[in-house]
């Protein structure tokens, strides 16, 4: 099953390093499993822009995501969960996001 969060662009206003966090808690030790997804850390945030990356324990994979004015979808890059070399979407030239997010894709 893949979860998809989108969140509206609007929301977003606070800056490119703040951390986003509700959409798992972290774990504990003892009921870390093959679906744990941590906390989100956003890296990048401006107006055509939107990426981090997701704490976990792969194989579980997330991608971020924009959508932009145009209508289109445009994903980073997949990683499994806790890579921190982040994931990133970028709406092309002349365009602007209107919703940001991510998806988390369990193994």
């Amino acid at each position: 099953m893949i979860r998809k969060l989108a969140i509206n662009a609007a929301l977003l206003t606070a800056s490119a390093a703040m951390t986003v966090t509700g959409v798992a808690g972290p774990a504990s030790a003892s009921s870390v499993g093959a679906e744990w997804f941590g906390d989100v850390h956003v890296t990048l945030n401006t107006a055509t822009s939107y990426g981090g990356w997701v704490d976990g324990n792969g194989p579980d994979s997330y991608r971020f995501f924009v959508i932009c004015s145009n209508g289109g979808t445009y994903n980073g890059v997949t990683r499994w969960a806790g890579d921190r070399r982040g994931s990133f979407g970028y709406c092309p030239s002349g365009t602007t996001a209107t919703y940001k997010g991510w998806t988390e894709i369990p193994a």
